[in-house]
């Protein structure tokens, strides 16, 4: 093994196109494993025309399985364009560059594995606009959307059992409901009514991918018939916009079918199949040689609000650091501004 592992707390960065000043917060770990005291420095290599502050910062770790952390604020260049870069961080002990982390996999019934990967960071600049909107996050079966909704600059806070029952929801421009929460939050289920409520006087909801109980607890504001799991597996699918001047595909974001390049692992799953006439198809995808399905995602005016089925694969898309979801999703998020 190496004598100092180096990792980082996150391994992607979210980077608007444009002159504004952009900073990021990049924290370096590293750990000691040999038997002595070592001695260093931690930094950043990063691209031509970005900084970092500090340049560097002293590493000193006594005793084997010591680690220590530093803070970098990396500030991006005036001038940038669309692409993909990388930041290498770097613990320099005795002369001798260390730039990779080291994770254990060690239980009783098998060989001890130890997995080696690269103390990097994505940076994915990207042409991104986001409204300026406070966002309210029913995590379910747990993903890191909302991680991703943080990238964007965006005001994320996460809905709790009591806040979902009695809270003041209208604080929230938007709330997401996160990946199979009509299965691991009970209490999401139970309010609800108080979600269609807040929808009534004016909210934004936007709800991930639910298996078929969704539906069949008549979860959806409208009615809802599925069998099975509607679902496009091929992530190079073919995606139409069925309906190009909705405000999802024009604020602030102009999604255009590049925006589905680059896709991971699948188009969507769990789509809705026959649905009541008060919703709009908004996107139709399908496997090969299958029938074109437009349940994926859906839209609705509820009351003085708002609804959005939404099937398609952000839980995956986001943390890859597609640009293309990321402009998708910034723009279905600030849809309590573009229909205002």
């Amino acid at each position: 093994v190496p004598a100092v592992t180096v990792g980082v707390d996150s391994k992607l960065l979210i980077v608007p196109t444009g002159a504004a000043p952009n900073t990021q917060r990049v924290v370096v770990r590293a750990t000691n494993l040999t038997e002595k005291a070592v001695k260093g420095v931690m930094r950043l290599r990063l691209p031509q025309g970005w900084t970092a502050e500090p340049t560097e910062s002293p590493l000193a770790l006594a005793a084997e399985g010591e680690n220590a952390a530093a803070s970098f604020v990396v500030r991006a260049p005036a001038k940038r364009a669309e692409g993909t870069l990388e930041i290498v961080a770097e613990a320099v002990v005795n002369g001798v560059s260390y730039a990779s982390d080291l994770q254990t996999v060690a239980y009783p019934h098998i060989q001890t594995h130890r997995l080696d990967s690269p103390a990097t960071v994505k940076v994915q600049v990207l042409d991104l606009k986001v409204a300026a909107v406070k966002v309210g996050y029913i995590m379910g079966s747990g993903d890191q959307v909302p991680d991703a909704l943080r990238r964007m600059g965006i005001d994320v806070t996460l809905i709790d059992r009591e806040m979902l029952s009695s809270g003041d929801l209208s604080r929230f421009d938007t709330i997401v409901v996160g990946v199979r929460a009509s299965e691991a939050r009970p209490d999401f289920v139970a309010n609800n009514g108080r979600l269609r409520d807040y929808m009534e006087r004016g909210g934004t909801l936007i709800v991930q991918y639910q298996q078929t109980d969704y539906i069949n607890r008549g979860l959806p504001p409208y009615p809802v018939k599925v069998e099975g799991n509607p679902r496009v597996t091929d992530e190079t699918a073919a995606v139409k916009i069925l309906a190009p001047r909705h405000p999802v595909f024009s604020f602030p974001n102009t999604i255009t079918d590049a925006d589905f390049q680059g896709w991971v692992q699948e188009r969507n799953l769990y789509s809705f199949g026959t649905f009541d006439g008060k919703y709009t198809a908004l996107l139709e995808a399908s496997d090969p040689d299958e029938k074109p399905q437009n349940g994926g995602e859906v839209y609705a005016d509820v009351g003085k609000g708002r609804y959005v089925y939404t099937s398609y694969a952000w839980f995956r898309q986001l943390p890859a650091g597609v640009p293309g979801a990321y402009r998708m999703f910034a723009s279905l998020v600030s849809l309590s501004k573009a229909l205002h």
